[in-house]
């Protein structure tokens, strides 16, 4: 488990996204794997999961070209019911795709501490879905994955959250370019998993392994914006 939690974060240094500038995120990866491929072991990756219909994808390409270990790192989910929940699912779906595919592929998850997360975002609490309190969840979640990554001396980290549609990849690409100075010799795996119908073979083996697919990004905010939606 992470050593030391890093989630007092605002939005003060984070990264600027710049518009004029269009990245393919998904031509990086696959040059970095070629690369990687060429290598006489695999390196190993830690890979952040915000749930287990999200991990599905990922993992299967991702465990082709490195040792992955699988981090359930989110202080964002509410309320600790759900956050057990998906969790269950995750390490539930991680047993059955090794003994599918013999594997060895880990899962580290933490303490439910949703209280640190409030205090991150406090201000903010009023903000749309998709807006500046999800840049500040976004940050929080992958500087703390990455510190792990650090911490335990893994070759590369990346996350699975660019998979999501409703999740913004140049942003999440970004933020973790930036990290990738501050937890240096930790290489960062670019990644757009949506891009080539990703998303869609995702969810294809979600419902091959009857996965739990949430209907909320995972906070209070929006459970209480889905809710109101609904009625």
């Amino acid at each position: 488990m992470p050593s030391k939690r890093n989630i007092t974060s605002s939005p003060l240094g984070m990264p600027c996204l710049s518009m004029n500038r269009k990245e393919d995120y998904n031509k990086d990866y696959k040059e970095e794997v070629r690369s990687v491929d060429k290598l006489l072991k695999k390196p190993t990756l830690f890979l952040h999961a915000c749930c287990g219909p999200c991990l599905t994808y990922p993992l299967t390409e991702l465990v082709k070209h490195f040792e992955v270990t699988v981090g359930y790192i989110n202080p964002n989910i509410y309320p600790e019911e759900e956050y057990t929940h998906r969790l269950g699912e995750l390490e539930r779906f991680v047993r059955e795709f090794n003994k599918e595919n013999k594997t060895a592929v880990r899962v580290i998850s933490e303490k439910y501490h949703y209280q640190e997360y409030l205090e991150a975002v406090k201000g903010h609490e009023s903000d749309p879905e998709g807006g500046e309190r999800c840049t500040i969840c976004h940050n929080i979640r992958l500087d703390e994955s990455f510190k792990y990554a650090y911490d335990n001396h893994f070759d590369y980290f990346t996350s699975v959250m660019t998979v999501s549609s409703k999740k913004p990849s140049a942003l999440l690409n970004e933020i973790c370019i930036n990290l990738s100075k501050k937890y240096s010799p930790v290489k960062y795996l670019k990644s757009d998993f949506k891009k080539e119908d990703g998303q869609l073979k995702g969810i294809i083996i979600a419902k091959q392994h009857s996965l739990y697919r949430q209907n909320y990004c995972g906070c209070s905010f929006s459970l209480a914006e889905r809710e109101k939606k609904s009625l």
